[in-house]
């Protein structure tokens, strides 16, 4: 079930949010977050039904795991052996839906083998609650005095629907807690009215700015895919059509589960900040995709190391790090440079920072959109035969006779106007999630919440999944 379809927006969140707040007010705890886990799994299992059976057997046998850790009195190389078990079951369940073919195909390929090749169908939110359900087995094995949580008490952790799809990856100590204050099962009139506006702009970014730009990136890269070559400014067009389509639609399903969350009275963590306003590759990562950087850093660049065994083995567990990032993202080639070319970003970054030298802040801005520009192909396409067409393109000389100009600034074709507004947007306009934190319920933010909604529902009568449903 999608946030931005009629069945979720006009069915699905009303019955769910009245029954849980009338279920927690006249009854036990207990049956109100019983009812948000099997509306939860009723809304992951829309997609496809067998889904719910991945997801509860991965909930089943991490919970087995963390309820050995919590309540049985191991040693501590026996508790080290169950962490590690947990952490390959989820790890193996990861790789053979997500990375079985790639492995598999790129043996075939490199050995001449013959291996049978299967279409496998990755379950979606799959890298999203692995990666909960590993940080919630390394937490439990390094500390003892962890609350300890019952099947259901986990089972809501794992499945809570806001985040289950497509994150924010959050953390069992940021949100459980949550669930035991008294005041959570009783609806509050500042989180309900503050979480759907946030919902509204959310479904407003996604239907009516993020898919009129997917069109013209399709147009550009699937469209013009048979042509014998892309133009400069074909090139460019599709790929900065993708690039503002990737930050809307991103930030549009941001926006709406942190709205989602407040309005069950859940304050989820902010998970995009305005990364095109980076004036570092640093920073950038710093601002998009906020939860997977900082599970990658406490559980992949600590665990390596960090930087306390000097500059030299910080840099190569930095690089790593982008490795894994860029493989978590997809199981083919193109994230897999795109991991290297941000892990070199990264390094080169840390080692200029080092030496003491700063950018002017345009010159640091210029040239990390740029950055983020190029490598963003490696996003979009599956294929590197299909990075370089389009970077052949973006980086061939531009026609700039009067035709071509011409045929640029066409009044019914101009796809620069759009994809300025798109910028200034971006570039000028404060931060939605950030902006929430102090929202008041005012005439005009009603105004404004409805006007929002009225409008998104216009735009809906098509199916459109989040673009990070892809990884």
């Amino acid at each position: 079930m999608l946030f931005c379809s009629y069945e979720f927006v006009f069915l699905f969140l009303p019955i769910v949010m009245v029954g849980y707040f009338l279920i927690a007010n006249r009854t036990r705890v207990m049956w109100a977050r019983t009812w948000l886990v099997a509306a939860s799994l009723l809304f992951y299992g829309w997609f496809k039904p067998w889904y719910l059976l991945i997801i509860v057997s991965s909930i089943l046998v991490n919970y087995a795991c963390v309820y050995m850790l919590e309540r049985l009195k191991l040693s501590q190389p026996k508790r080290l052996v169950m962490m590690w078990a947990g952490i390959i079951f989820d790890l193996g369940l990861l790789g053979y839906f997500k990375y079985s073919m790639f492995v598999l195909a790129n043996i075939n390929l490199a050995l001449n083998t013959h291996f049978p090749i299967f279409v496998i169908v990755l379950p979606l939110g799959i890298s999203f609650f692995t990666f909960q359900q590993i940080s919630c087995l390394v937490d439990l094995y390094k500390s003892r005095d962890e609350p300890r949580y019952t099947l259901l008490n986990y089972s809501l952790f794992v499945t809570f629907f806001p985040q289950l799809v497509a994150g924010p990856i959050v953390h069992h100590h940021d949100m459980m807690p949550q669930f035991d204050l008294p005041e959570g099962g009783k609806p509050n009139y500042l989180n309900l009215s503050a979480g759907l506006h946030l919902f509204a702009v959310g479904l407003f970014k996604k239907l009516v700015i993020a898919d009129f730009l997917g069109a013209w990136a399709r147009n550009g890269m699937d469209t013009w895919e048979k042509l014998p070559e892309l133009t400069f400014w074909q090139a460019w067009f599709s790929v900065l059509a993708y690039v503002f389509q990737l930050y809307f639609d991103f930030s549009a399903y941001s926006d709406m589960a942190i709205g989602l969350g407040r309005m069950f009275n859940i304050h989820l963590p902010l998970n995009f900040n305005s990364p095109y306003r980076s004036c570092s590759i640093q920073e950038f990562w710093r601002r998009w995709h906020m939860t997977l950087g900082n599970f990658l850093m406490h559980y992949v660049y600590f665990p390596l190391g960090g930087s306390r065994k000097g500059e030299t083995r910080a840099c190569v567990n930095l690089f790593v790090v982008f490795l894994v990032c860029g493989i978590w993202h997809a199981a083919n080639w193109p994230f897999v440079v795109f991991g290297a070319l941000h892990g070199l970003a990264m390094v080169a970054n840390r080692c200029w920072s080092r030496l003491g030298l700063v950018l002017p802040k345009v010159l640091g801005w210029t040239l990390t959109f740029a950055f983020i520009v190029v490598t963003y192909v490696l996003v979009r396409c599956t294929e590197m035969a299909r990075v370089f067409r389009i970077w052949r393109g973006m980086f061939s000389l531009p026609e700039l006779n009067w035709k071509s100009v011409t045929a640029i600034a066409q009044p019914v074709d101009m796809p620069w106007l759009y994809l300025l507004g798109a910028l200034l947007l971006v570039l000028c306009f404060p931060n939605s999630s950030v902006r929430n934190k102090h929202f008041q319920p005012t005439l005009a933010n009603g105004l404004a919440t409805v006007t929002l909604l009225v409008v998104a529902v216009l735009h809906m009568s098509r199916i459109s999944p989040f673009l990070y449903f892809n990884f």
